[in-house]
């Protein structure tokens, strides 16, 4: 089972292709089947989207949250503009940290 697309408003997906590749439109993947998750990644790339590797099944749960967030942003924007997230993954930070803050051992 996946679950995917949930955050995204439906007006959004007449925008796919494009400009969904040009913003970098995320949409969150969460899965507990490996084959089922690169299929449905593998979709969402060909329309356009980002896809975001969001871990197992169980967590879809917390990403259902975002799709709450952006239609609060939504309500804020004029007419006819949509408002979406998207997500760059960043590498880990090496050397000096702001602050001199340590390493998170956070997984």
């Amino acid at each position: 089972m996946v679950k995917a697309f949930n955050t995204i408003a439906q007006e959004v997906f007449e925008l796919a292709p494009e400009p969904l590749k040009d913003y970098r439109v995320s949409v969150f993947v969460a899965r507990d089947d490996e084959q089922a998750r690169k299929t449905v990644m593998g979709l969402a790339e060909e329309i356009g989207f980002l896809a975001v590797d969001s871990g197992v099944l169980r967590n879809a749960r917390l990403v259902e949250g975002l799709g709450d967030f952006i239609r609060l942003i939504m309500i804020g924007q004029k007419q006819g503009a949509y408002a979406t997230i998207s997500i760059n993954v960043l590498p880990t930070a090496q050397g000096q940290r702001l602050g001199g803050r340590q390493t998170s051992s956070l997984k």
